[in-house]
């Protein structure tokens, strides 16, 4: 899990903890033993004996000893890929809004250290559909469709925006953040315009022709 925080402060590391602890705990997955930075704060320390969650703080300078410090770096560097296949006019102000889907992605090429059977992402959300949940590059530029009942006379049947994620709680819908309005909103009609540096598949006639496999 990624959360992204305004400062390094003990508070704001802290609450950013309790929300990863809790995804998981509601997931049923409770931490055993606990690998903190020899930087951690009393605030930290405190919250960690409240639960009942045993922890070590690694020597300093030797992050071989906490494994989170090679998760740390791999999700920083598919973000930073994720970030690099953005429309070059996304603003980059936005990048916390691809963190959940970048998450995501991860995850899923992930195994799970618990059963390697599964992906991280099953292990703690269960199985992915593809199909309800249709991902994209984020960042790429969109043209969201207007439903009718908000169209004035003469208005555009659709808007500027940008794909953020997959709106995950919703049937083959997207997270889009609106040009105009500044915000994001829930959408499942729009038109994508990946720029020249990324190639959306493009089915061809022998592909669209073929029946589909029997299972």
């Amino acid at each position: 899990d990624a959360i992204p925080i305004k400062n390094r402060t003990a508070n704001s590391l802290l609450q950013a903890y309790k929300t990863c602890y809790q995804r998981l705990v509601d997931s049923g997955l409770k931490p055993q033993l606990q690998f903190l930075d020899n930087e951690c704060s009393a605030e930290m320390k405190a919250f960690l004996n409240t639960e009942g969650i045993p922890f070590q703080l690694v020597p300093p300078g030797c992050h071989r000893r906490n494994a989170a410090e090679r998760a740390i770096r791999t999700f920083k560097n598919h973000l930073i890929a994720a970030l690099a296949t953005c429309d070059p006019d996304f603003p980059m102000h936005l990048w916390c809004l691809i963190i959940p889907q970048a998450l995501l992605t991860l995850n899923l090429l992930r195994d799970s250290r618990i059963n390697p059977k599964l992906s991280a992402w099953a292990q703690v959300n269960g199985h992915f559909d593809y199909n309800k949940t249709p991902l994209a590059p984020p960042g790429i530029k969109v043209l969201a469709h207007e439903k009718p009942a908000t169209w004035l006379t003469w208005a555009a049947h659709g808007v500027e925006g940008w794909y953020i994620a997959p709106a995950m709680e919703s049937y083959r819908c997207y997270k889009v953040w609106i040009k105009a309005t500044r915000a994001t909103r829930i959408t499942d009609t729009v038109t994508w315009f990946p720029s020249p540096r990324v190639q959306l598949p493009i089915p061809n006639t022998t592909n669209l022709c073929q029946p589909a496999p029997h299972h």
